[in-house]
């Protein structure tokens, strides 16, 4: 009976440091989720500021908020790789600049609104990226990771590199950003914790190092299951090494537009997901990879995974 009631006692500790530690934190997925429309709604409830770092931004309607929201005295920030192809008019209080550091591509996807909110992910804040591709998006409601997002941003927009390359929140999510991280050694690293399965899906995937590792689970009975975007050069990315090798389970997508999600999912509790490619690439660019445990959003990304899988 003491046994029971013990038991009981450590779980509902477990518990409750789990409602304390753990971030608000939701996932969303395009097109099924309309993740524009979320984006949108919480732009409109902006205070004070909004900073979006994006590889592209071409997104007409989500400029339109974000002008109106200028001309209220809100502090608007965008940063972006390319010059938006969209003649957008430039309101007081509403900056665009774009990154041109040659060194380094900015390939990460992340909005903060009054350094408190934030979204981060594998979508690019377009059009067909929200609309038509199948990508992830996370929202997440904490100071400490609207600060942190909020902070990098500022370097980045003083055309310097991140100043913070790693902010560990707790057990249940570690955010970092390249390449003052290494991106590429963390998958590894987190990939060799697997005890049963990995599941992946990926737009790019042509690092031989990650490749190797995933094959080495595989050879040690881990099941591995992946999907590749179909419009990628099927001689240079790791689809075809993969393929040859009877005991893993890959397949390209037959999705109408892009698989541009970059996520993998370990053993049903961890989550990887974020802008990094598995690529060589990625490992110089700024980039951002997010590190989840928390299972309500392992959950959500392995029904999504599954709903791929079967129907991609």
């Amino acid at each position: 009976m003491k046994k029971v009631f013990l038991r009981k006692i450590i779980v509902l500790i477990f518990f409750l440091q789990y409602l304390s530690h753990a971030a608000e934190m939701s996932a969303y997925f395009s097109p099924s989720d309309k993740i524009d429309r979320i984006i949108i709604k919480k732009l409109q409830e902006a205070k004070k500021s909004v900073y979006i770092a994006s590889y592209t931004f071409n997104w007409k309607q989500g400029y339109d908020i974000l002008e109106n929201l200028a001309k209220k005295g809100i502090e608007v920030k965008i940063l972006t790789n390319f010059q938006p192809y969209q003649n957008f008019s430039i309101a007081r209080n509403l900056q665009i600049k774009r990154w041109d550091k040659k060194s380094c591509a900015l390939h990460s996807k992340f909005i903060v609104i009054d350094e408190k909110y934030t979204f981060v992910g594998s979508a690019n804040f377009t059009e067909s990226s929200m609309w038509w591709d199948s990508n992830n998006i996370l929202f997440i409601n904490d100071e400490t990771i609207g600060k942190f997002f909020a902070e990098n941003f500022f370097s980045l927009w003083s055309r310097s590199i991140i100043s913070k390359g790693q902010l560990l929140i707790n057990d249940f999510i570690e955010i970092y950003f390249s390449p003052v991280s290494d991106c590429a050694l963390i998958v590894k690293n987190e990939i060799k914790k697997a005890k049963e399965s990995l599941k992946f899906a990926m737009f790019v995937f042509t690092s031989d190092a990650i490749g190797e590792e995933i094959c080495r689970t595989g050879i040690e009975g881990i099941k591995v299951y992946g999907i590749f975007e179909g419009s990628q050069n099927p001689s240079s990315n790791e689809y075809s090494f993969m393929k040859k090798i009877h005991f893993l389970k890959v397949k390209k997508d037959c999705f109408v537009n892009n698989i541009h999600d970059k996520f993998l999912i370990i053993d049903r509790n961890t989550v990887l997901t974020g802008s990094f490619n598995y690529t060589e690439t990625a490992r110089k660019n700024i980039e951002t990879l997010i590190v989840i445990k928390q299972p309500d959003i392992v959950s959500r990304f392995l029904k999504r995974w599954r709903y791929l899988w079967i129907w991609y």
